[in-house]
């Protein structure tokens, strides 16, 4: 993550914030998770701020493709 980490003001929980395009941020998850392109999938943001519409998959299973991300904090904050 380019921005760094720090705790977001309603939940909490770690939170990163990741720049991407000219004065463009987003607020995802610390952790990352282990994502394999889907065009039914869900929105994630890769390491370099670009989006890729993928499901996420167990870290130890070996597919091809595979590729880490991070989750838009938005879907796991209660606040």
């Amino acid at each position: 993550m380019r921005d760094g980490v720090k705790r977001c003001k309603f939940c909490g929980k770690e939170i990163g914030i990741i720049t991407y395009g000219i004065y463009r941020k987003c607020v995802v998850d610390a952790e990352a998770v282990t994502v394999i392109a889907a065009p039914d999938g869900d929105e994630y943001i890769r390491v370099d701020g670009t989006k890729v519409k993928a499901k996420e998959i167990p870290y130890d299973v070996d597919a091809e493709g595979a590729e880490p991300a991070y989750r838009p904090h938005r879907w796991s904050c209660g606040g």
